[in-house]
């Protein structure tokens, strides 16, 4: 990795809602942690916890909920571009209704050139997939909807 990538990285963690991004590429392992600004409230960590961020009225396929507010919403860490598959020609990680554990793959973002894996941090039952193959995502945009209770 070069210079100018590390550079570019550094820059996207800067202008993200992202603490701390952690990439291996090619044997080579960078981390960046954000530090917050003296009077600036910390950024979470771990950014797909439990939130108040709604997701956007779209005309996606989900499971209706009558008590949605236990839900996890896992939002886009940063800006880039959002993948279901980890290849073109692979099958999509999640599906809607599928059981998923902690450290799970869920989906792939890429920013820069870089592709990286977004992770459940926690079980459960996915609810819904708020975004597209192929969408430009934001930082903390709605990307999917877990129920944790569907995890016991």
């Amino acid at each position: 990795m070069d210079l100018p990538k590390i550079e570019q990285l550094v820059d996207l963690v800067a202008r993200s809602s992202i603490a701390e991004l952690d990439l291996t590429q090619d044997g080579t392992r960078i981390r960046i942690l954000k530090r917050a600004s003296a009077g600036a409230s910390p950024v979470p960590a771990h950014p797909a916890s439990e939130s108040s961020v709604e997701a956007p009225a779209l005309d996606r396929q989900e499971s209706p909920r009558p008590d949605a507010t236990a839900d996890i919403v896992v939002p886009a860490p940063m800006h880039g571009v959002f993948y279901r598959a980890a290849a073109p020609d692979e099958p999509p990680l999640v599906e809607v209704g599928a059981r998923i554990e902690a450290g799970q793959k869920i989906c792939i973002i890429e920013a820069m050139k870089t592709f990286i894996d977004i992770a459940a941090e926690a079980p459960g039952v996915v609810l819904a997939i708020l975004a597209e193959n192929g969408d430009e995502i934001e930082a903390g945009q709605p990307l999917f909807r877990i129920d944790p209770a569907g995890s016991s």
